[in-house]
């Protein structure tokens, strides 16, 4: 029996490669909605850092920005669940959805429709643990052989009595798996970009960010609470603001590691486009924008 699967379009590829600016001209032909698969702009106050870019979406609705509070977790599982209840709203308006970010792993939780565990916890095994000094929930982690996982000794104790509750008495119970690939029929494009035009895109954008005020950005988390520790954990922009705030490295030598750790991701995601690829997942290159657009349209006419 034929199943009809709804097209989803999944646009990929580094940053600072043109992702949102084609996403949203896609969007205008085929009347479809972004889904941000962007691990850092799910944050609210995250702005410049992120490279949210709002003005650019224009009236294009988009989905999974600006929906947590800065400081918070957001995991891989968060997105997928998020991004499924996101794809069944614009699928049932009759638009298009449009997958659009630079975090790989959460395509990929959609795509192999990863399967998480539910973990049930015991709140009174938790209220317990989290009232015992500090000391003693260091010792017992690390005879969990936990202490690799996190850095603890800057955690709350109720952080690590959940770890402590949750490896020793929480009880695992599988949902069934989901169903993207039951649904959906992806068709997903990368953005391919030679990698000296690449790198100056970067270091362009990264100054036009601490112009725009990137550091004061950085500054008023720190103001609402915003750990340090939490804005390393953000990674690239959040950590060496953070570091330069700290007074850890000058101007100068925030600017130009930055510079570098951005490049590095950039080819980080490369590399996971081309493991996508390897692992049977047909992703075709974006090299122009009209016949990209052209190529997308007679996708989506194509009945078969």
């Amino acid at each position: 029996m034929n199943h009809y699967k709804a097209k989803v379009l999944i646009i990929l590829g580094p940053t600072a490669s043109g992702k949102t600016a084609l996403a949203v001209k896609l969007a205008e032909l085929v009347r479809g909605e972004i889904i941000s698969a962007d691990s850092r702009q799910v944050f609210r106050g995250m702005d410049i850092g992120s490279g949210k870019d709002l003005a650019e979406y224009g009236s294009t609705p988009y989905h999974l920005i600006d929906i947590r509070p800065a400081g918070g977790e957001y995991s891989v599982s968060d997105f997928q669940h998020d991004a499924h209840l996101a794809l069944s709203d614009i699928r049932s308006r009759n638009r298009v959805p449009i997958i659009c970010g630079g975090t790989g792993h959460y395509v990929k939780s959609l795509l192999d429709d990863y399967n998480f565990d539910h973990i049930r916890s015991d709140p009174s095994i938790t209220h317990y643990l989290e009232q015992l000094p500090r000391e003693i929930l260091f010792k017992k982690i690390q005879s969990l052989g936990l202490w690799e996982d996190h850095h603890w000794e800057s955690d709350s104790r109720r952080r690590m009595a959940r770890a402590i509750e949750k490896h020793t008495h929480s009880q695992s119970s599988t949902p069934p798996a989901p169903n993207f690939s039951e649904q959906y029929h992806p068709l997903t494009f990368y953005v391919e970009i030679e990698r000296d035009i690449l790198i100056s895109r970067i270091e362009s954008r990264l100054a036009d960010r601490l112009q725009s005020g990137l550091i004061a950005e950085v500054e008023v988390l720190i103001k609402e609470g915003v750990s340090h520790h939490r804005l390393e954990r953000y990674g690239l922009e959040y950590k060496w603001v953070s570091l330069y705030l700290r007074g850890e490295l000058d101007y100068q030598e925030m600017f130009q590691k930055l510079a570098v750790e951005i490049r590095r991701y950039a080819k980080r995601q490369m590399t996971f486009i081309r493991y996508l690829q390897k692992t049977g997942h047909p992703i075709e290159p974006i090299t122009d924008p009209t016949s990209f657009f052209n190529r997308v349209l007679n996708l989506l006419s194509d009945s078969s």
